[in-house]
């Protein structure tokens, strides 16, 4: 008799989340309007990267004969505006370079 009454609970449980869910919040394939220069990452050593105001940042993979490497790029925006790049420490990129 326990054991209908957890299943009866979970369903119950169940319907009640899915009923809240809606096919309009469930973004699979998100538009470009996201800007792609706010970015985190994990680097292969476990290292966190986070990256914010850019005007578009990434990571690219490359396959060697050894296994894969990781390295993230970084563009700045074309007006001058800071970027910031937390890499192990803080750095400041505007037109001038970075500090």
């Amino acid at each position: 008799m326990k054991n209908i009454k957890k299943i009866l609970i979970t369903i119950a449980l169940g319907f009640a989340f899915v009923s809240n869910v809606y096919a309009d919040d469930f973004d699979l394939f998100p538009s470009d309007s996201n800007n792609s220069g706010d970015n985190s990452f994990y680097k292969e050593d476990g290292s966190l990267v986070i990256i914010r105001g850019a005007k578009d940042s990434g990571l690219i993979v490359r396959g060697t004969d050894e296994g894969t490497e990781q390295e993230y790029y970084v563009v700045p925006k074309d007006d001058g505006s800071k970027t910031f790049i937390y890499d192990d420490e803080l750095l400041v990129c505007d037109k001038n370079g970075c500090y």
